[in-house]
Protein backbone atom coordinates (compact mmCIF):
# COMPACT_ATOMS: atom_id res chain seq x y z
CA UNK A 1 0.00 0.00 0.00
CA UNK A 2 1.31 3.46 -1.07
CA UNK A 3 1.91 5.91 1.73
CA UNK A 4 0.18 9.14 1.74
CA UNK A 5 0.59 12.44 4.20
CA UNK A 6 -2.16 15.07 4.53
CA UNK A 7 -0.22 17.36 2.42
CA UNK A 8 -0.07 14.95 -0.28
CA UNK A 9 -3.67 14.62 -0.28
CA UNK A 10 -4.41 17.92 -0.53
CA UNK A 11 -2.05 18.64 -3.17
CA UNK A 12 -3.50 16.25 -5.14
CA UNK A 13 -7.15 17.38 -4.15
CA UNK A 14 -6.51 21.20 -3.63
CA UNK A 15 -9.34 21.82 -6.00
CA UNK A 16 -11.73 19.35 -3.83
CA UNK A 17 -10.70 20.86 -0.78
CA UNK A 18 -11.57 24.10 -1.94
CA UNK A 19 -14.79 23.60 -2.84
CA UNK A 20 -15.26 21.24 0.34
CA UNK A 21 -13.82 23.56 3.13
CA UNK A 22 -15.31 26.60 1.69
CA UNK A 23 -19.03 25.09 1.71
CA UNK A 24 -18.49 23.25 5.20
CA UNK A 25 -20.89 23.01 8.18
CA UNK A 26 -18.72 21.15 10.23
CA UNK A 27 -14.85 22.42 9.80
CA UNK A 28 -14.22 26.49 10.30
CA UNK A 29 -12.14 28.79 8.84
CA UNK A 30 -11.57 32.42 9.14
CA UNK A 31 -8.75 34.41 8.56
CA UNK A 32 -8.52 37.96 9.98
CA UNK A 33 -5.79 40.72 10.11
CA UNK A 34 -4.25 41.11 13.63
CA UNK A 35 -6.30 44.57 13.81
CA UNK A 36 -9.47 42.54 13.61
CA UNK A 37 -10.46 42.92 10.28
CA UNK A 38 -12.30 39.59 8.92
CA UNK A 39 -10.73 38.94 5.66
CA UNK A 40 -12.55 35.41 5.04
CA UNK A 41 -14.81 33.17 6.55
CA UNK A 42 -16.34 29.99 5.07
CA UNK A 43 -19.87 28.72 5.94
CA UNK A 44 -19.29 27.28 8.93
CA UNK A 45 -17.27 30.31 10.58
CA UNK A 46 -20.31 32.58 9.58
CA UNK A 47 -22.56 31.34 11.59
CA UNK A 48 -20.76 32.64 14.62
CA UNK A 49 -20.12 36.14 13.70
CA UNK A 50 -22.83 39.21 13.89
CA UNK A 51 -21.91 42.32 13.64
CA UNK A 52 -17.99 43.39 13.95
CA UNK A 53 -16.75 39.41 14.35
CA UNK A 54 -13.89 40.21 16.45
CA UNK A 55 -16.53 41.22 19.31
CA UNK A 56 -17.45 37.21 18.65
CA UNK A 57 -14.53 36.06 20.57
CA UNK A 58 -15.17 35.82 23.64
CA UNK A 59 -13.02 33.32 25.29
CA UNK A 60 -9.78 34.10 24.51
CA UNK A 61 -10.32 37.49 23.37
CA UNK A 62 -9.39 38.26 20.13
CA UNK A 63 -6.91 40.72 21.43
CA UNK A 64 -5.79 38.15 23.74
CA UNK A 65 -4.98 35.43 20.95
CA UNK A 66 -3.00 38.60 19.19
CA UNK A 67 -0.85 39.17 22.25
CA UNK A 68 -0.02 35.75 22.26
CA UNK A 69 4.22 35.06 21.83
CA UNK A 70 4.51 34.73 18.18
CA UNK A 71 8.22 32.64 17.49
CA UNK A 72 6.22 30.13 15.44
CA UNK A 73 2.89 30.79 13.24
CA UNK A 74 1.32 28.01 15.83
CA UNK A 75 -0.21 30.35 18.84
CA UNK A 76 -2.97 28.37 20.27
CA UNK A 77 -5.10 25.12 20.80
CA UNK A 78 -8.22 24.35 22.67
CA UNK A 79 -11.86 25.37 22.90
CA UNK A 80 -12.74 28.45 21.61
CA UNK A 81 -15.61 30.31 22.41
CA UNK A 82 -17.54 32.47 19.72
CA UNK A 83 -20.97 34.03 20.37
CA UNK A 84 -22.44 36.98 22.44
CA UNK A 85 -22.52 37.15 25.98
CA UNK A 86 -26.21 37.85 26.18
CA UNK A 87 -27.44 35.31 23.96
CA UNK A 88 -26.23 31.83 22.67
CA UNK A 89 -22.42 30.92 22.62
CA UNK A 90 -20.31 27.62 21.32
CA UNK A 91 -17.08 26.20 22.23
CA UNK A 92 -15.32 24.28 19.20
CA UNK A 93 -11.98 22.66 19.13
CA UNK A 94 -9.92 25.35 17.79
CA UNK A 95 -6.06 25.70 16.50
CA UNK A 96 -4.98 29.40 15.79
CA UNK A 97 -1.97 30.44 13.53
CA UNK A 98 -0.26 33.69 13.03
CA UNK A 99 1.57 34.90 10.41
CA UNK A 100 2.58 38.71 10.12
CA UNK A 101 0.10 40.69 10.66
CA UNK A 102 -3.03 37.45 10.00
CA UNK A 103 -4.32 35.32 12.26
CA UNK A 104 -5.73 31.81 10.79
CA UNK A 105 -8.54 30.02 12.82
CA UNK A 106 -8.93 26.52 12.38
CA UNK A 107 -11.82 24.80 14.68
CA UNK A 108 -14.65 22.29 14.64
CA UNK A 109 -16.35 20.21 17.10
CA UNK A 110 -14.11 17.86 19.50
CA UNK A 111 -14.70 14.11 18.58
CA UNK A 112 -15.05 13.53 22.73
CA UNK A 113 -17.20 16.83 23.00
CA UNK A 114 -19.69 15.44 20.26
CA UNK A 115 -19.77 11.78 21.93
CA UNK A 116 -19.92 13.44 25.74
CA UNK A 117 -22.65 15.83 24.08
CA UNK A 118 -24.86 12.97 22.28
CA UNK A 119 -24.67 11.26 25.66
CA UNK A 120 -25.90 13.76 27.75
CA UNK A 121 -28.97 14.26 24.44
CA UNK A 122 -29.94 10.34 25.20
CA UNK A 123 -29.50 10.81 28.83
CA UNK A 124 -32.15 13.96 28.55
CA UNK A 125 -34.00 12.35 25.46
CA UNK A 126 -34.19 9.20 28.05
CA UNK A 127 -35.21 11.62 30.76
CA UNK A 128 -37.95 13.10 28.17
CA UNK A 129 -39.04 9.57 27.50
CA UNK A 130 -39.64 8.87 31.17
CA UNK A 131 -41.57 11.95 31.56
CA UNK A 132 -43.59 11.38 29.03
CA UNK A 133 -44.51 7.82 30.38
CA UNK A 134 -45.50 9.56 33.50
CA UNK A 135 -47.60 11.80 32.41
CA UNK A 136 -48.91 9.39 30.42
CA UNK A 137 -49.78 7.14 33.29
CA UNK A 138 -51.19 10.14 35.42
CA UNK A 139 -53.68 11.06 32.46
CA UNK A 140 -54.70 7.69 32.02
CA UNK A 141 -55.18 7.44 35.82
CA UNK A 142 -56.94 10.43 36.31
CA UNK A 143 -59.40 9.38 33.27
CA UNK A 144 -59.85 6.18 35.41
CA UNK A 145 -60.59 8.32 37.91
CA UNK A 146 -63.22 10.77 35.92
CA UNK A 147 -64.46 7.46 34.64
CA UNK A 148 -65.08 6.42 38.34
CA UNK A 149 -66.78 9.94 38.78
CA UNK A 150 -69.11 9.54 35.89
CA UNK A 151 -70.30 6.58 37.07
CA UNK A 152 -70.13 7.29 40.65
CA UNK A 153 -72.50 10.54 39.52
CA UNK A 154 -75.03 8.24 37.47
CA UNK A 155 -75.30 5.50 40.08
CA UNK A 156 -75.77 9.05 42.43
CA UNK A 157 -78.83 10.15 40.00
CA UNK A 158 -80.29 7.02 40.06
CA UNK A 159 -80.58 6.83 43.46
CA UNK A 160 -81.91 9.94 43.63
CA UNK A 161 -84.73 9.28 40.80
CA UNK A 162 -85.52 5.87 42.90
CA UNK A 163 -85.60 7.74 45.92
CA UNK A 164 -88.15 10.79 44.14
CA UNK A 165 -89.84 7.57 42.77
CA UNK A 166 -90.64 5.57 46.57
CA UNK A 167 -91.80 9.05 47.83
CA UNK A 168 -93.95 9.68 44.98
CA UNK A 169 -95.69 6.11 45.20
CA UNK A 170 -95.57 6.43 49.25
CA UNK A 171 -97.09 9.92 49.33
CA UNK A 172 -99.73 9.32 46.42
CA UNK A 173 -100.50 5.69 44.86
CA UNK A 174 -100.19 4.08 48.11
CA UNK A 175 -102.19 6.90 49.94
CA UNK A 176 -105.14 6.95 47.42
CA UNK A 177 -106.60 2.97 47.97
CA UNK A 178 -106.53 4.11 51.82
CA UNK A 179 -108.35 6.68 51.09
CA UNK A 180 -110.93 5.04 49.50
CA UNK A 181 -111.13 2.44 52.19
CA UNK A 182 -111.57 4.84 54.66
CA UNK A 183 -113.94 6.45 52.77
CA UNK A 184 -116.22 3.81 52.09
CA UNK A 185 -115.71 1.96 55.23
CA UNK A 186 -116.69 5.19 56.85
CA UNK A 187 -120.19 5.60 55.10
CA UNK A 188 -120.46 2.17 55.67
CA UNK A 189 -120.45 2.26 59.26
CA UNK A 190 -122.83 5.15 59.86
CA UNK A 191 -125.19 4.58 57.22
CA UNK A 192 -125.33 1.07 56.72
CA UNK A 193 -128.92 0.62 57.77
CA UNK A 194 -129.79 3.35 55.02
CA UNK A 195 -128.41 1.25 51.87
CA UNK A 196 -129.76 -1.73 50.35
CA UNK A 197 -127.78 -4.86 50.03
CA UNK A 198 -126.72 -3.94 46.24
CA UNK A 199 -125.90 -1.17 47.51
CA UNK A 200 -123.62 -2.24 50.46
CA UNK A 201 -122.23 -4.88 47.60
CA UNK A 202 -121.08 -1.85 45.61
CA UNK A 203 -119.35 -0.39 48.29
CA UNK A 204 -117.52 -3.63 49.68
CA UNK A 205 -116.57 -4.07 45.57
CA UNK A 206 -115.11 -1.05 45.85
CA UNK A 207 -113.18 -1.42 49.02
CA UNK A 208 -112.52 -4.63 47.82
CA UNK A 209 -110.42 -3.20 44.98
CA UNK A 210 -109.06 -0.65 46.77
CA UNK A 211 -107.55 -3.54 48.90
CA UNK A 212 -106.21 -5.33 46.39
CA UNK A 213 -104.33 -2.72 44.48
CA UNK A 214 -102.40 -1.53 48.47
CA UNK A 215 -101.63 -5.12 47.54
CA UNK A 216 -100.38 -5.43 44.70
CA UNK A 217 -98.89 -1.78 45.00
CA UNK A 218 -97.18 -3.46 48.66
CA UNK A 219 -96.36 -6.58 47.32
CA UNK A 220 -94.21 -4.82 44.59
CA UNK A 221 -92.74 -1.77 46.71
CA UNK A 222 -91.13 -4.88 49.06
CA UNK A 223 -89.88 -6.76 45.79
CA UNK A 224 -88.25 -3.43 44.76
CA UNK A 225 -86.91 -3.12 48.01
CA UNK A 226 -85.04 -6.25 48.03
CA UNK A 227 -83.57 -5.44 44.77
CA UNK A 228 -82.21 -2.12 45.95
CA UNK A 229 -80.64 -3.41 48.81
CA UNK A 230 -79.21 -6.70 46.74
CA UNK A 231 -80.80 -9.45 48.98
CA UNK A 232 -83.09 -11.11 46.09
CA UNK A 233 -81.43 -13.41 44.11
CA UNK A 234 -82.37 -15.36 41.05
CA UNK A 235 -82.86 -19.24 41.88
CA UNK A 236 -83.28 -20.70 38.55
CA UNK A 237 -84.76 -24.27 37.74
CA UNK A 238 -86.01 -26.51 34.91
CA UNK A 239 -89.65 -24.34 34.16
CA UNK A 240 -92.82 -25.45 32.22
CA UNK A 241 -93.74 -22.08 30.25
CA UNK A 242 -97.38 -23.52 30.04
CA UNK A 243 -97.77 -24.23 33.80
CA UNK A 244 -97.03 -20.52 34.59
CA UNK A 245 -98.46 -19.14 31.71
CA UNK A 246 -101.74 -21.16 32.88
CA UNK A 247 -101.16 -20.39 36.46
CA UNK A 248 -101.34 -16.39 35.42
CA UNK A 249 -104.16 -16.45 33.06
CA UNK A 250 -106.43 -18.11 36.04
CA UNK A 251 -105.63 -15.48 38.37
CA UNK A 252 -106.67 -12.82 35.68
CA UNK A 253 -109.30 -14.11 34.20
CA UNK A 254 -112.03 -12.53 36.87
CA UNK A 255 -110.52 -9.32 36.10
CA UNK A 256 -110.81 -10.08 32.26
CA UNK A 257 -114.01 -10.87 32.56
CA UNK A 258 -115.30 -8.11 34.42
CA UNK A 259 -113.93 -6.38 31.33
CA UNK A 260 -115.37 -7.93 28.87
CA UNK A 261 -111.67 -8.65 27.53
CA UNK A 262 -111.26 -11.89 24.90
CA UNK A 263 -108.28 -13.65 27.23
CA UNK A 264 -106.32 -16.21 25.89
CA UNK A 265 -102.62 -18.00 25.99
CA UNK A 266 -101.25 -19.60 23.07
CA UNK A 267 -98.03 -21.50 24.03
CA UNK A 268 -96.15 -22.85 21.37
CA UNK A 269 -92.94 -23.91 22.73
CA UNK A 270 -92.23 -27.30 23.83
CA UNK A 271 -88.94 -25.76 25.59
CA UNK A 272 -88.44 -25.72 29.64
CA UNK A 273 -86.71 -22.73 30.81
CA UNK A 274 -84.05 -22.21 32.90
CA UNK A 275 -86.11 -19.59 35.65
CA UNK A 276 -86.76 -18.37 39.30
CA UNK A 277 -90.21 -19.55 38.81
CA UNK A 278 -91.17 -16.75 41.41
CA UNK A 279 -89.86 -14.48 39.04
CA UNK A 280 -91.18 -15.60 36.21
CA UNK A 281 -94.55 -15.40 37.58
CA UNK A 282 -94.36 -12.12 38.86
CA UNK A 283 -93.26 -10.58 35.49
CA UNK A 284 -96.18 -12.06 33.58
CA UNK A 285 -98.40 -11.19 36.28
CA UNK A 286 -97.10 -7.35 36.19
CA UNK A 287 -97.61 -7.62 32.25
CA UNK A 288 -100.98 -9.26 32.06
CA UNK A 289 -102.42 -6.85 34.54
CA UNK A 290 -101.14 -3.79 32.93
CA UNK A 291 -102.19 -5.57 29.47
CA UNK A 292 -106.14 -6.00 30.98
CA UNK A 293 -105.85 -2.14 33.08
CA UNK A 294 -104.74 -0.01 29.60
CA UNK A 295 -107.44 -2.56 27.17
CA UNK A 296 -110.94 -1.07 26.61
CA UNK A 297 -114.36 -3.42 27.32
CA UNK A 298 -114.60 -5.35 24.12
CA UNK A 299 -111.11 -5.50 23.56
CA UNK A 300 -108.20 -8.56 23.11
CA UNK A 301 -105.25 -10.09 25.49
CA UNK A 302 -103.21 -13.41 24.56
CA UNK A 303 -99.88 -14.49 26.33
CA UNK A 304 -98.14 -15.85 23.29
CA UNK A 305 -94.68 -18.30 23.86
CA UNK A 306 -92.38 -19.41 20.86
CA UNK A 307 -88.69 -20.62 21.06
CA UNK A 308 -85.90 -18.68 19.29
CA UNK A 309 -82.26 -20.12 19.52
CA UNK A 310 -81.38 -20.76 23.00
CA UNK A 311 -83.75 -18.85 24.61
CA UNK A 312 -87.99 -18.83 24.66
CA UNK A 313 -89.83 -15.71 23.91
CA UNK A 314 -92.55 -14.77 26.17
CA UNK A 315 -95.04 -12.05 24.81
CA UNK A 316 -98.14 -10.39 26.44
CA UNK A 317 -99.97 -8.88 23.19
CA UNK A 318 -103.25 -5.92 24.05
CA UNK A 319 -105.69 -3.88 21.92
CA UNK A 320 -105.57 -1.20 24.17
CA UNK A 321 -104.40 2.55 24.80
CA UNK A 322 -100.72 2.04 23.10
CA UNK A 323 -97.79 3.82 24.46
CA UNK A 324 -96.65 7.50 23.32
CA UNK A 325 -93.33 7.15 20.99
CA UNK A 326 -91.26 9.31 23.34
CA UNK A 327 -92.06 7.57 26.79
CA UNK A 328 -91.00 3.49 24.90
CA UNK A 329 -86.85 4.07 25.13
CA UNK A 330 -86.86 4.74 28.81
CA UNK A 331 -90.09 3.19 30.13
CA UNK A 332 -88.48 0.21 31.79
CA UNK A 333 -86.39 3.05 33.63
CA UNK A 334 -86.67 4.75 36.88
CA UNK A 335 -87.39 7.80 35.64
CA UNK A 336 -89.91 6.87 33.68
CA UNK A 337 -92.41 10.12 33.89
CA UNK A 338 -95.40 8.42 32.43
CA UNK A 339 -98.25 7.17 34.54
CA UNK A 340 -101.60 6.97 33.02
CA UNK A 341 -104.95 6.12 34.17
CA UNK A 342 -106.35 3.04 32.99
CA UNK A 343 -109.39 2.48 30.91
CA UNK A 344 -111.89 2.11 33.73
CA UNK A 345 -109.29 4.47 35.81
CA UNK A 346 -106.77 2.41 37.28
CA UNK A 347 -103.97 3.59 39.03
CA UNK A 348 -100.55 2.86 37.71
CA UNK A 349 -97.13 3.54 39.22
CA UNK A 350 -94.92 2.45 36.78
CA UNK A 351 -93.23 0.12 39.53
CA UNK A 352 -94.06 -3.21 38.22
CA UNK A 353 -91.96 -2.43 34.99
CA UNK A 354 -89.29 -1.74 36.50
CA UNK A 355 -89.73 -5.14 38.18
CA UNK A 356 -89.70 -7.12 35.42
CA UNK A 357 -86.68 -5.57 33.65
CA UNK A 358 -85.01 -6.41 37.09
CA UNK A 359 -86.48 -9.62 37.01
CA UNK A 360 -85.95 -10.51 33.22
CA UNK A 361 -81.98 -9.38 33.37
CA UNK A 362 -81.32 -11.50 36.60
CA UNK A 363 -82.34 -14.74 34.42
CA UNK A 364 -80.23 -13.70 32.24
CA UNK A 365 -82.60 -11.94 29.55
CA UNK A 366 -83.96 -9.45 27.81
CA UNK A 367 -87.49 -6.94 27.76
CA UNK A 368 -88.55 -4.39 25.46
CA UNK A 369 -92.14 -2.89 23.82
CA UNK A 370 -93.50 -2.45 20.49
CA UNK A 371 -96.56 -0.05 20.92
CA UNK A 372 -98.98 2.18 18.68
CA UNK A 373 -100.88 4.39 20.00
CA UNK A 374 -104.59 3.20 20.52
CA UNK A 375 -103.81 0.14 18.39
CA UNK A 376 -101.97 -1.69 21.28
CA UNK A 377 -98.79 -3.11 22.80
CA UNK A 378 -96.50 -5.94 22.52
CA UNK A 379 -94.55 -6.68 25.68
CA UNK A 380 -91.32 -9.07 25.11
CA UNK A 381 -89.26 -10.83 26.94
CA UNK A 382 -86.56 -13.67 26.45
CA UNK A 383 -85.80 -16.43 29.39
CA UNK A 384 -82.48 -19.01 28.51
CA UNK A 385 -83.90 -22.33 27.68
CA UNK A 386 -83.52 -25.21 30.44
CA UNK A 387 -80.31 -27.23 28.56
CA UNK A 388 -80.59 -30.86 30.24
Amino acid sequence: MSEYSISTIISEWQDEFNTALAGSYSVGIALFTTDGELLFANSFMRNFFKGEARENFLNPEFDTLVALENSASFIFEGYLTLGDYASVNTSLWAQIFRKENKLLVLGGVDAEQCIERNKKLHELNHEILELQREVTRKNQKLENTIEQLNTANAELEELNATKDKFFSIIGHDLKNPFHSLLGFSDILLTNADKYTPEKIRHFAKQMHESSSNAYNLLENLLEWAKIQKGELESNPEKVDPLEIVDEVKEVYDPLANSKSIDFHTAVNSNDYVFADKEMLKTVLRNLVANALKFTYHQGYVIITTESIKNYVRFTVSDTGMGIPPGYIDNLFSIDCKLSEEGTDNEKSTGLGLILCKEFVEKQGGKIWVESELEKGSDFKFTIPVWED
